[in-house]
């Protein structure tokens, strides 16, 4: 017995089975590529994935439908399809027809769209069932703003000119037209910054969790941008008008001309102009019982940030 041992190990040590075993995963990797080389007929189950699906409209059926392929590729090929189950895109758009309450996928309409989807080395044989049948619910479609919610405070002397407002400032919501309608304005999660000093853009989250759950939200996140930049104040002089002043009346006043103090950006401090500005006082306003009118700053440029009449009375006397 020892003897037969022995002649084992000396064969399993000689160079005459290590040729063998590498003529031998030869063989068997050369007569797999010839298997998967070969063309092969078979057919398959795709799954079928509706694309271009109009926002108001939610298919009810579209998991269920599935169209079976027979179709002749190399060994390759078919590897990929057994992997894992295989889907086809319709397009609802241009390829599904209405035809009375239902929407339909038909080969006529739409084999050009599947056939293009396969490289050039499969050939598709038949397609079956040759038409589809979807269930379509219509919903509502509101676009509703988006308000950022935001905490932020500036350095001393800093601020933004523009109010801050969400890249896309609104967004589509769907769904019954009776939840829709209580739906004013979507808020974004809460962006805390402190001591900002310098321009900055951040990514929020849309808080959608106290939405209906049969409402869709497709835009989930906004982006803000904050400009934050250095401000000054400055000061102008200012004339002062008297509008609607009926013909037959001579109105003299003081001061004619008050001092208004402005915010703005150190960029934008040179770009204003008295032009800009216009301070009237109504008479529409005036009664027997005073003796002045208030200044109203009715136009300003979108530059300045805040703006302040030094003055709140302009003296009047009327005479015939």
């Amino acid at each position: 017995m020892s003897v037969v041992t022995s002649k084992l190990k000396n064969f399993v040590k000689s160079r005459k089975l290590n040729v063998f075993l590498i003529f031998f995963i030869l063989a068997f990797f050369i007569l797999v590529l010839a298997r998967l080389s070969a063309s092969y007929t078979s057919t398959v189950k795709f799954n079928v994935t509706l694309d271009n699906i109009p926002d108001e409209m939610i298919v009810l059926n579209d998991s269920s439908n599935v169209l079976n392929f027979t179709m002749t590729a190399d060994g390759f090929e078919w590897m990929q399809y057994y992997t894992k189950t295989p889907s086809v895109v319709i397009d609802f758009k241009n390829e599904i027809k209405k035809i009375d309450s239902l929407y339909v996928w038909s080969l006529s309409r739409g084999y050009a769209g599947i056939n293009g989807q396969f490289n050039k080395d499969i050939v598709v044989k038949t397609i079956n069932p040759d038409t589809l049948l979807f269930k379509v619910d219509i919903n509502a479609v509101k676009t509703i703003p988006v308000r950022p919610n935001l905490n932020i405070s500036y350095s001393p002397g800093y601020n933004v000119l523009n109010t801050i407002v969400a890249v896309p400032d609104s967004v589509k919501i769907i769904g019954p037209e009776s939840l829709l309608s209580k739906i004013d304005v979507i808020e974004t999660e809460v962006l805390n910054k402190n001591d900002v000093n310098k321009p900055f853009s951040s990514q929020l989250a849309l808080k959608l969790e106290n939405l209906e759950s049969q409402i869709t939200v497709k835009t989930k996140t906004v982006n803000v941008q904050v400009k934050a930049e250095k401000f000054t104040e400055g000061t102008l002089s200012l004339p002062v008008n008297i509008i609607n002043i009926p013909k037959n009346i001579n109105v003299n006043y003081f001061p004619k001309t008050i001092n208004l103090s402005y915010y703005t950006s150190l960029e934008s401090y040179n770009t204003i102009d008295i032009n800009d500005f216009e301070v009237v006082c109504d008479f529409k306003e005036h009664n027997s019982k005073s003796t002045y009118l208030s200044p109203k700053l009715i136009r300003a440029p979108k530059a300045i940030k805040t703006s302040r009449l030094h003055e709140q009375k302009i003296e009047y006397i009327i005479s015939e």
